[in-house]
């Protein structure tokens, strides 16, 4: 049979078919990324913003036994990073491999990996920064004549040459990310970037206490660390005097684990984990089970918040693993059940021993449970630095009165009654809630106070529940937004005596970027040199303690927020109004309690706090009949 004309088109129509859809598919095979690739997904692994370029290249001048660093950064990093050291220096021969991928002095083997001492050892670190910036290394040893350097761009040489500069090396890191537009896209703001870099600043330099660390930011000195200085003194360099003064000393073993350093009184919490530090074998770690272990710790002391600690941990090599990730912010321990007995020992009898810090003279049982370890967090919990008062600190002070805590007295009656669970409480939702006609409809004795923390009344559809903290800040803050918004301001009252707020250097520098803010909500503060400002007036009718504590409450919120994830108004609002807000605890009489319940219920939002907890509950009254059996 012959082949016709239509024969052949169809045959042609069908290879064609074939061709499109199936050879394609075939066309997928395995090939080798271009080193450019490589080094850009390298790149992506250990530098994920500008305080990843300090960590590496900060870590790697201490490897140099370097006793002087200077770090300078210009628009939160993103413009400029200069680390200069006067470190043993590279020589031509390391010069030219430094900036290879893979290339280090500091491991010969895979064993070698288990029993490291030094900060950096993948070889990893200057290639990937070099491979998304333009730098520029200098570097002179000992035994050299002139310095030699180098420009990259992209991780290609692209010129070397020599000069005069002094012995150690100098990394300049300029317009990070230029070649990958799409991750300089999610660095945040240039305020945000800068508080992080001071953060890993701070972080490093306590636990360096012999080095003298300089930071700048646009030219500006930011923090002084005092060259041989020790771990209390470099605790006031950087987290200032007055809260160092009143650390407790921490030195425990148990099960080969040692723990030193210095924990605050447990009166010295704070709202954030900011004030956390926690050190293995000398490097920065954050591990949750170390801060559970001494959060565990305060509880016996009835205090919120986690308590302002600095934390030295020694084990063998073999009980720890720091090879996790590139950034090595990952450590996973053998033994985290041993891990948190060590630390959780360690500072509970710092706090009991330490009776001038006001501990309690209480015993606690050994037979801590065990500790059931969670997933290893990424949080990089923003810390805090502050900068040197350019005198040395001594313990030579003014003890203040001791101050005694008593561990929380056991419920006596808590089974005197046993109830049963009293009905299905259920959140008030806009469509339940009935705006009331009158102010005076909720006036005595339709209210009444719980627990000084709850106000209690009645509407058309059973029992309401009222958070009077919860309602008080969705109040204040509206209000703070539109003071800030339209520009009027809130009636300060002066102090006689001005008030000194100690703050890190990360908190004052973002303070400062928000004074003018503050000025409007009626808190008048002034720069007094280092992270200390003096509180020269605050908003009428308000505590000073409550004052203070707003502000305190503010740089903590923009230390956890940023300017990126908030603006900063949003922020300041919400601090101010949760500082200034009543309290648990806090009385009110009939009338202040039904004109709280007016002006919440004028808000824009009365259901939930700017931070999303609920204001209102309800308990319908079927519910009640329904457990009363009628």
């Amino acid at each position: 049979m012959g082949f016709s004309f239509s024969h052949i088109f169809i045959g042609i129509l069908c290879f064609c078919y074939f061709w499109l859809y199936f050879v394609p598919m075939n066309l997928g095979h395995i090939q080798s990324l271009s080193e450019e690739v490589i080094n850009k997904i390298a790149a992506g692994e250990v530098v994920e913003r500008p305080s990843s370029v300090v960590k590496e290249l900060l870590e790697n001048a201490l490897d140099a036994n370097a006793t002087w660093i200077e770090i300078q950064i210009e628009e939160g990093g993103k413009k400029r990073i200069r680390i200069t050291d006067n470190g043993n220096g590279m020589g031509e021969d390391d010069l030219n491999l430094c900036y290879l991928r893979h290339t280090t002095s500091k491991l010969r083997s895979a064993e070698d990996l288990f029993h490291l001492k030094t900060n950096g050892f993948r070889g990893e670190a200057i290639a990937s920064i070099a491979a998304i910036s333009q730098m520029t290394i200098t570097s002179r040893t000992e035994n050299d004549s002139e310095a030699r350097w180098i420009r990259l761009s992209g991780g290609n040489l692209q010129e070397f040459g020599t000069n005069n500069s002094r012995k150690g090396t100098s990394f300049l890191v300029e317009d990070l990310f230029f070649n990958t537009p799409v991750r300089r896209n999610f660095l945040g703001s240039d305020a945000l970037e800068g508080s992080r870099v001071l953060d890993t600043v701070t972080r490093i330099a306590i636990a360096n206490p012999q080095v003298r660390i300089d930071y700048k930011v646009n030219g500006r000195d930011i923090f002084t660390g005092v060259e041989g200085s020790d771990l209390r003194n470099r605790i006031a360099e950087a987290l200032g005097a007055g809260i160092a003064r009143k650390m407790v000393p921490v030195d425990h073993t148990e099960a080969g684990i040692h723990v030193t350093g210095f924990v605050a009184p447990a009166d010295e919490t704070r709202g954030k984990r900011n004030h956390m530090f926690f050190y293995l074998q000398q490097r920065p770690i954050w591990n949750p089970v170390a801060g559970k272990a001494v959060v565990r710790a305060y509880e016996p002391y009835g205090k919120q918040g986690y308590p302002v600690t600095v934390l030295f941990l020694d084990m063998p090599d073999m009980d720890f693993d720091v090879n996790v990730h590139p950034t090595k912010k990952e450590v996973r321990f053998v033994n985290e059940n041993g891990v948190f007995l060590a630390i959780h020992h360690a500072v509970r009898n710092a706090l009991q021993n330490e009776g001038e810090y006001g501990a309690p003279v209480i015993h606690l049982s050994d037979a801590v449970p065990n500790f059931s370890p969670v997933g290893t967090s990424n949080e990089a919990s923003s810390a805090t630095a502050y900068a040197a008062t350019g005198s040395s600190f001594s313990n030579d002070t003014v003890q203040e009165p001791r101050r005694r805590f008593e561990a929380p007295p056991e419920p006596i009656a808590q089974d005197l009654f046993s109830l049963p669970e009293f009905g299905k409480v259920i959140p008030l939702t806009s469509k339940t809630f009935q705006t009331p006609t009158k102010v005076e409809s909720f006036a005595s004795p339709q209210f009444f106070h719980l627990a000084k923390t709850y106000l209690v009344c009645e509407d058309a559809e059973g029992l309401l529940l009222i958070d009077q903290g919860a309602a008080h800040q969705r109040i204040l803050y509206e209000r703070a937004l539109k003071t800030i918004e339209n520009g009027s301001g809130i009636e300060t009252q002066e102090l006689l005596f001005p008030e000194l707020i100690e703050l890190s250097k990360v908190e004052a520098s973002l303070l400062q970027s928000v004074l003018e803010n503050m000025d409007q909500l009626g808190f008048h503060l002034e720069p007094f040199g280092g992270g200390s400002f003096q509180l020269r007036g605050i908003p009428r009718e308000l505590p000073l303690s409550r004052a203070i504590d707003a502000v305190h409450e503010l740089v903590e919120s923009l230390l956890e927020e940023g300017f990126d994830a908030n603006p900063a108004h949003d922020i300041i609002a919400k601090a101010w109004a949760k500082g200034n807000a009543y309290q648990a605890g806090d009385s009110q009489s009939p009338e202040e309690m039904a004109q709280l319940m007016a002006q919440l219920i004028a808000t824009q939002d009365p259901m939930t706090s700017p931070y999303g907890r609920p204001t209102l509950m309800r308990m319908p009254i079927e519910d009640i009949n329904k457990r009363f059996k009628r």
